[in-house]
């Protein structure tokens, strides 16, 4: 594929994750049940730019403008920063990418719910991070169930859009 179509492949990509993103975030769902893990991840697997960092932050930042902000704001965005430079690492293949979607789930379950707890959600002992990290685990199955739903969806996705674009340049020669 030549380099500028591969190029406006990746700003498609980029577009349509940014836009899923911030729909998923506006219309009613259940609690964490959104792509953003997904987005986080994928971005830091496919989109191979210094900017691409930017799309997590995006996807939170234009959604936050219309739902609001909250306390736990930065520990949320560092979660995607987080999640982002995994997919950094990562090289592309269905198991690595289920993988990396599971421990995707529990760094951000892992920070954010931190968090909570230093933000005052509950009380400064050991305790009340314990009971913290209990009460968040109905979240984290939804955050879980979704980051690998999404996961599976996008990457099939990008595959599927890659090879017919591998295909058509084929049938171009």
């Amino acid at each position: 594929m030549a380099r500028t179509e591969r190029n406006n492949m990746n700003y498609l990509f980029c577009g349509f994750l940014i836009l899923i993103g911030v729909l998923f975030r506006l219309i009613p769902h259940a609690p964490n049940f959104t792509p953003i893990l997904t987005i986080a991840l994928m971005s830091g697997l496919y989109v191979k730019n210094k900017w691409s960092i930017l799309l997590p932050i995006l996807v939170m930042f234009i959604s936050d403008l219309f739902i609001g902000s909250h306390i736990t704001a930065p520990w949320v965005y560092g979660s995607l920063l987080a999640v982002f430079l995994i997919g950094r690492l990562v090289k592309s293949s269905v198991l690595n990418v289920l993988l990396y979607s599971v421990l995707s789930s529990f760094v951000f379950f892992l920070l954010t719910n931190f968090g909570v707890w230093i933000s005052g959600g509950y009380t400064y002992s050991f305790e009340g991070l314990v009971l913290c990290y209990v009460m968040a685990i109905p979240f984290f199955k939804n955050t879980l169930i979704s980051t690998i739903l999404f996961s599976s969806i996008f990457y099939s996705l990008h595959y599927f859009i890659n090879a017919s674009s591998l295909r058509y340049q084929k049938n171009k020669i």
